[in-house]
């Protein structure tokens, strides 16, 4: 149980880092894509819908049994370097991309639905790589075999919490500090190289755990996971629960651009309403994960 503790604690602050990482890719995103979409109001619903398009993208493909037969905290370290990469080179290329793409929206600007599919297919293509990358990420590592062995509720509390909690700190340090110190491209680096230190944590993770991995996997066979994630083809998806969680997330993601506008009265930057926004939603969002998974055997 020590060392089962021990780790969830270092994973934890693993995915604290890839979410703070993340969300000042995003919070990037958002200000640069008003030069490649135009209006702030729409390119906030743009980056918001495609951001979560790309991370139900990358949970769904954490079913497949392809993506099972990776080591997990490997193919975890892959994909935060993936998100670096591709999260840099998106900041650097949006700025080209509207001086690009300025003609198109110039011509269609009397033909507003198919502006905005055109610009919803654009923004969903420029992001699909790292947020589906992101969506993975948090599958990827719960399939950790010492996490496995623990009560779902618990970890996927704990875990998920603190992720969004360090997404929370991403949302605010990148528009209140780093982009004023550091301007767009340093700030990128930045959400960059954060996503590089939470890869290389669980790369030490793997390298310092074998040995006391093996001695627990003698004693506790994997046959006996808590949580099985791979369901054979009998499995009943819960259809309820998945209509109840798409209402949620469908209400939840149209009451943020509501904020969003909202602020807007309040707070003239649009990047820095947005900031406010998620880190508000956030916030709410990790804190509750956290007590979910701490009172769950209360439940």
């Amino acid at each position: 149980m020590g060392s089962q503790n021990g780790r969830v604690v270092v994973l934890c602050g693993v995915l604290f880092f890839s979410g703070t990482g993340a969300l000042i890719f995003e919070t990037l995103w958002l200000r640069l894509s008003g030069l490649a979409f135009g209006n702030s109001t729409w390119a906030a619903a743009l980056i918001l819908s495609s951001f979560m398009a790309g991370l139900a993208l990358g949970n769904a493909l954490a079913a497949s049994s392809k993506i099972r037969r990776w080591r997990p905290l490997h193919f975890y370290a892959v994909l935060e370097l993936a998100v670096a990469f591709f999260g840099c080179t998106i900041v650097f290329g949006l700025p080209v991309l509207g001086d690009w793409m300025r003609p198109v929206w110039q011509t269609l600007w009397n033909y507003q639905p198919t502006l905005l599919g055109l610009r919803f297919v654009v923004s969903f293509l420029i992001l699909l790589v790292p947020t589906t990358a992101m969506g993975l990420t948090l599958p990827v590592i719960i399939e950790d075999p010492l996490l496995r062995e623990m009560e779902f509720s618990r970890a996927i509390g704990f875990l998920y919490g603190s992720n969004t909690l360090g997404a929370m700190l991403g949302a605010v340090l990148g528009e209140a500090y780093l982009i004023g110190a550091f301007g767009l491209y340093g700030t990128s680096v930045t959400a960059g190289a954060t996503l590089c230190i939470a890869a290389a944590i669980a790369l030490v993770v793997v390298r310092f755990g074998r040995a006391r991995y093996a001695g627990f996997k003698s004693a506790n066979p994997p046959a006996h996971s808590k949580f099985p994630l791979i369901f054979d083809a009998s499995y009943r998806l819960p259809r309820r629960l998945l209509f109840i969680s798409f209402g949620t997330g469908l209400i939840f993601l149209t009451l943020e651009v509501i904020w969003f506008r909202f602020l807007r009265l309040y707070v003239a930057s649009s990047p820095t309403a947005f900031a406010i926004m998620l880190a508000v939603a956030l916030a709410g969002i990790g804190l509750g994960s956290i007590v979910a998974g701490a009172i769950h055997r209360r439940l």
